[in-house]
């Protein structure tokens, strides 16, 4: 099997390297818990990064031609996804602001960061035990970031949910005919699909008004699964320790952008080190937001995309 680089914007650690053969010499220095593998990839004269990882899986072959041995990498995200030793929350009585949060949190590991700002707060407290990854998670939906992710530099980036149907793409792939044209394929999962999103606020602040802090989002229009095209409201509800019925309201279109759900397209293309996480792509004349890619690190090799249609 040859190596290959995948990245999958629903998993908490997005980037895997899977299907790595050590040959004699990597084998006789590679430490199974401490070493460490920089990927980069040659491309037109440029060498591109594609980032640091570490071994997950370790698998050593005794042959007659002596020791080799096979492996399997995470992005660093993965030093963050253990368990955490000590609980962590909002310090401040009315919640706390969730970049800053996030930054208090990040300061345990030994990772960078980047954190775009938000005026959002959040009451949210974790106990012992809980891992990291689903921390930051819970923090990113509360401050109305997409979900987290390492990059190709090492750096952890939460960057603020956007509406990739009016946003600039990051790649045409109606350009030059880029798409190789066999073996694409449409799936979708209309029929279960929710189309109105409807978070409640169930932190402090909801205890002390009167009034209930709700927050509401429905799906496009021309989304295939609106209520307009459906004919009937699919709800899925959740309760989000939110502040104000802005903030609901910002996580449920949140989640709206997040789902799966529906029309996703499955196509290659030759291989391109600069898809990173949440490009926007223009694809026969349509925005589609790019939930995850597969890159064989093979020359020649096809990479692999996973679309979906961005509705506005």
């Amino acid at each position: 099997p040859e190596p290959t680089l995948t990245h999958t914007t629903s998993n908490t650690i997005k980037r895997t390297l899977g299907s790595v053969y050590l040959d004699r010499d990597d084998t006789a220095t590679f430490n199974s818990v401490s070493s460490r593998l920089e990927v980069s990839m040659f491309v037109g004269g440029e060498t591109y990064g594609l980032g640091r990882y570490i071994p997950s899986d370790w698998i050593g072959f005794i042959t007659t031609a002596g020791r080799t041995s096979s492996a399997t990498f995470y992005d660093e995200s993965f030093i963050i996804d253990q368990q955490i030793t000590t609980s962590f929350g909002a310090i401040s009585v009315g919640g706390d602001k969730v970049d800053a949060m996030i930054q208090r949190f990040l300061d345990r590991y030994p990772v960078d960061y980047t954190i775009e700002p938000t005026d959002f707060t959040s009451l949210g407290s974790w106990s012992i035990g809980t891992r990291g990854g689903f921390v930051l998670e819970q923090l990113a939906l509360d401050g109305d970031y997409f979900a987290p992710w390492m990059d190709y530099t090492s750096t952890l980036r939460f960057i603020r949910s956007f509406d990739p149907a009016t946003k600039i793409p990051d790649f045409d792939f109606d350009a030059g005919r880029r798409v190789i044209r066999e073996d694409i394929q449409e799936t979708d999962n209309l029929i279960e699909a929710p189309n109105r999103f409807i978070v409640i606020g169930n932190g402090s602040a909801a205890l002390d008004n009167e009034m209930p802090i709700i927050g509401s989002a429905d799906v496009p229009n021309n989304s295939p699964n609106s209520i307009l095209n459906r004919g009937f409201v699919i709800p899925e509800t959740v309760t989000r320790q939110v502040q104000t019925s802005a903030q609901a309201t910002a996580v449920a279109e949140n989640l709206v952008r997040r789902q799966t759900l529906f029309k996703q397209v499955e196509l290659g293309t030759a291989p391109d080190p600069r898809h990173d996480s949440y490009n926007v792509i223009k694809w026969q004349g349509e925005n589609w937001l790019e939930l995850g890619w597969s890159l064989p690190l093979r020359e020649g090799a096809v990479m692999k995309h996973s679309l979906r249609r961005a509705y506005s």
